[in-house]
């Protein structure tokens, strides 16, 4: 091989590398994008579990609390009921 030759090859292998490089540092990028969604939406999701349990404990809170209220209120029905019949 001549020198002439031996440097167009070198020249030809250190443009690859490179381009390898840089192809490299290209499919880096969308992988690091990925990355951050799949840990932003992970981190979402995470908080509507939170927030769904929180939300189940605060509505079986209101519906004790409605039909303790419910029961108060027949009892107070069946008392005046009780006192108009009386009454009357």
């Amino acid at each position: 091989m001549e020198n002439g030759d031996a440097i167009y090859y070198s020249n030809k292998i250190s443009q690859l590398e490179i381009k390898q490089l840089d192809f490299f540092k290209l499919s880096r990028e969308p992988i690091t994008v990925v990355k951050t969604t799949l840990r932003s939406i992970n981190s979402t999701l995470l908080t509507v579990t939170e927030n769904k349990k929180s939300l189940s404990k605060c509505l079986e809170e209101m519906g004790n609390h409605v039909n303790e209220e419910d029961g108060v209120i027949k009892e107070m029905f069946t008392a005046y009921s009780l006192t108009n019949m009386l009454c009357n």
